[in-house]
């Protein structure tokens, strides 16, 4: 709840300057990660704007994170995320799927490898009521990030024998 409070402070209302004292306080939030040697670049100019977060843990996976500066509570109505009862203007879930598609393709093109992208959004200044992914994406709070990206593991697939 501390860190809710620091973004409150610092953020003031939303809108360009919202959004980018919000981005910079979740970067400054994970560089906390470079003494558990993870590599993390952040505001990543690519062909659709700017990849807010990325960051690449020595295990070689890899965290895509789009901050969103909004207030209030974010919930899953079963279909869509709402901020507030609504449905947000531009659909953060495709925002950050059509980055990871990118980054895939990218990875592709320059290093011959499809590597696995965790997909995150996180809320700095909402109070986010949703404790599960949405389709494919991992929806949190600040507080929550560095744990997340800490704990993370990707479970493993299960192979089925072929009969011969």
């Amino acid at each position: 709840m501390v860190l809710k409070e620091k973004f409150r402070k610092i953020g003031g209302r939303t809108g360009e300057h919202g959004w980018a004292t919000a981005e910079r306080e979740v970067g400054e939030l994970l560089t906390q990660l470079l003494l558990d040697g993870c590599l993390v670049l952040n505001d990543v100019p690519f062909r659709y704007g700017n990849l807010d977060h990325v960051v690449i843990r020595p295990d070689r996976t890899i965290f895509l994170i789009e901050t969103k500066s909004h207030r209030g509570k974010v919930t899953w109505n079963g279909k869509q995320l709402l901020i507030n009862g609504r449905p947000f203007s531009r659909n953060p879930i495709c925002q950050i799927n059509r980055s990871i598609r990118w980054v895939r393709r990218m990875a592709k093109q320059l290093c011959g490898v499809n590597p696995w992208i965790v997909a995150v959004l996180v809320f700095p200044n909402a109070n986010v009521l949703i404790h599960r992914s949405v389709k494919r994406v991992n929806v949190m709070s600040a507080d929550n990030l560095l744990d997340f990206i800490r704990a993370y593991s990707q479970k493993p697939i299960k192979k089925t024998r072929q009969a011969a």
